[in-house]
């Protein structure tokens, strides 16, 4: 009883997604629920950064980033080369809802809001991230994607790019690194697809409130 088998814990194993700054999702009442919705999003994103510093070299930053761990030096330096950075001004966007998407982002500096837009033309606020954050991991994996949401800057923003051909040109060139690089794209897609699915059960599950309610 208590012994150790050595074997990791899942916690332990899970990629950590580290750059989630505000997640903005409907959440039910009571501590239980709002738990509930905390650990999927802890689950995904991993705890909080401190806020990247300003100057390093892009090699440096990229070892900081969930989506490169286990990458070696010379495989972040032949992604600083293929990589493309870009500066937003605040309110802009970064891309936009219905779009396609041939490119993921790393967020190097500044905060990115990520929003949804209701029929109605409503901007729903859905998720705020900081450095070192990725996101739109999928319409780097090649087939049509077509965003489902918007990002725009909070403030001046800087992010790394890596679009679709470039991953193209590392599978011609570097098949081992473009290879570790779509294990792990898979991995933080799949989990961002289960916190969506946590998210719309514990909206679609939750209680009416009562007449004369108190909020």
């Amino acid at each position: 009883m208590g012994e150790d088998t050595g074997q990791l814990r899942p916690s332990e194993t899970r990629p950590k997604l580290r750059g989630l700054r505000q997640i903005l999702l409907p959440r039910l009442a009571g501590k239980e629920s709002a738990a509930a919705t905390d650990s999927a999003s802890a689950a995904v994103f991993g705890p909080l950064p401190h806020a990247g510093k300003k100057g390093r070299p892009l090699v440096t930053f990229l070892k900081e980033v969930p989506l490169f761990e286990g990458l070696g030096d010379a495989d972040l330096k032949r992604l600083a080369q293929i990589a493309h950075e870009r500066s937003y001004g605040d309110g802009e966007y970064i891309y936009e809802q219905g779009k396609p998407g041939v490119a993921l982002f790393v967020v190097r500096r500044g905060l990115v809001e990520i929003v949804r837009r209701r029929p109605n033309g409503e901007e729903l606020p859905l998720a705020v991230l900081e450095p070192p954050a990725s996101f739109e991991e999928l319409a780097a994996m090649g087939g049509e994607v077509v965003r489902w949401n918007s990002a725009r800057a909070r403030g001046p923003v800087s992010v790394i790019a890596l679009g679709r051909p470039d991953l193209d040109l590392l599978s011609r060139t570097l098949p081992i690194l473009a290879n570790k690089l779509l294990r792990r794209l898979a991995e933080i897609t799949a989990r961002r697809f289960q916190l969506l699915v946590d998210a719309q059960f514990l909206a679609a599950h939750e209680p009416e409130p009562k007449d004369g309610a108190q909020k």
